[in-house]
């Protein structure tokens, strides 16, 4: 499975090289995990390359003493993986979730858009003489299971998805089958 690890980290650290009088100090950088493994110190020169070239592929960090988990940094993040993918398998898989995640937002502002943008005008009634002729049509009964109790007029095609209060739009559906219909209208 390949997951973020949050707690995954590099911690530079300043070494003195020399003697009291002849200090030099350069910085080594140790990644540091959840379990507190870290790998041994990169240059300041392969850390910068590291970093650089993350942005474009996953690079492999470390991995386990037993190498079933490996971990990879990716565009500033560290991901976990106890499966044994590649370098381009982790890329792809990455960039994947994250087009996922994207559309998944996409297509969240654009129902808020459309219930913002929906019109609040009431819909028309169905006229009487409609209502009139398909109570008769149908005998003043369900369409469906003929019952006569708790009766409603129905649209056969809805009207938010195109349909009119025609006689031939119109059925009569006791409050049951209306409701089973409704759960299945797309």
């Amino acid at each position: 499975m390949l997951r973020i690890d949050k707690n995954a980290r590099f911690e530079s650290e300043e070494v003195n090289e020399g003697g009291f009088f002849t200090r030099r100090f350069r910085y080594v950088y140790r990644f540091r995990t959840r379990n507190g493994w870290t790998i041994s110190a990169l240059e300041k020169d392969e850390y910068e390359r590291l970093l650089r070239d993350q942005e474009r592929t996953p690079e492999l960090v470390m991995h386990d003493e037993k190498g079933t988990r490996k971990w990879w940094m990716f565009q500033g993040r560290f991901y976990v993986d106890d499966e044994g993918y590649s370098g381009e398998d982790i890329r792809v898989l990455v960039l994947d979730r994250e087009a996922k995640r994207k559309r998944k937002v996409e297509n969240a502002r654009r129902r808020l858009e459309q219930k913002s943008a929906a019109p609040t005008a009431r819909r028309e009634p169905i006229p009487e003489d409609v209502r009139t002729f398909v109570w008769r049509r149908d005998q003043g009964r369900c369409v469906k299971c003929g019952s006569q109790e708790n009766l409603e007029f129905d649209h056969i095609i809805p009207v938010s998805k195109g349909g009119s209060n025609t006689a031939r739009n119109i059925q009569i559906l006791c409050q049951k089958c209306n409701r089973e219909k409704g759960s299945k209208i797309a």
